[in-house]
């Protein structure tokens, strides 16, 4: 537990959920479970200073990456540099997956807002541009009825 006599500015769980955007919860949550400690007071109350922003945003960024609280902890409390670059070695290729994920979905989200054509699913315009050429579907003539 770390105890405060400073002169930097403090908050209030309250307030930096407020200042941060995370919920008061979570927060508290975060503290118990030992990934973002904060300092305490004489009675015990927690505060957070500007130091606990830097760490605050490692957190939000791991789970943006899919971390586990577990993974969180290994990226920010081991000291081995060498464990964490194992894991960023194991995690990158994910990363990157889900990358290319996001990439393609923006461009059809691009696609299905400018498209003109009664059922953007069928379209196909998104494929082709996509897909490379031994990926794509045959093309096949509208059917005759």
């Amino acid at each position: 537990m770390h105890t405060l006599p400073s002169r930097d500015p403090q908050w209030t769980v309250a307030q930096f959920a407020e200042r941060s955007g995370v919920p008061a919860t979570t927060l508290r949550y975060w503290d118990d479970e030992g990934l973002l400690v904060a300092d305490r007071l004489v009675n015990g109350h927690r505060r957070y200073t500007y130091g606990h922003t830097a760490r605050l945003q490692m957190i939000q960024m791991c789970q943006a990456l899919g971390c586990t609280a577990d993974e969180i902890r290994l990226i920010l409390d081991t000291p081995d540099p060498a464990a964490r670059a194992r894991y960023a070695a194991e995690k990158l290729p994910e990363v990157l997956e889900k990358i290319e994920i996001l990439r393609v979905a923006a461009t059809v989200l691009r696609h299905v807002a400018e498209c003109a054509h009664p059922d953007a699913a069928s379209c196909g315009a998104w494929m082709r541009e996509q897909l490379p050429d031994d990926a794509r579907p045959a093309h096949r003539p509208p059917r005759r009825s």
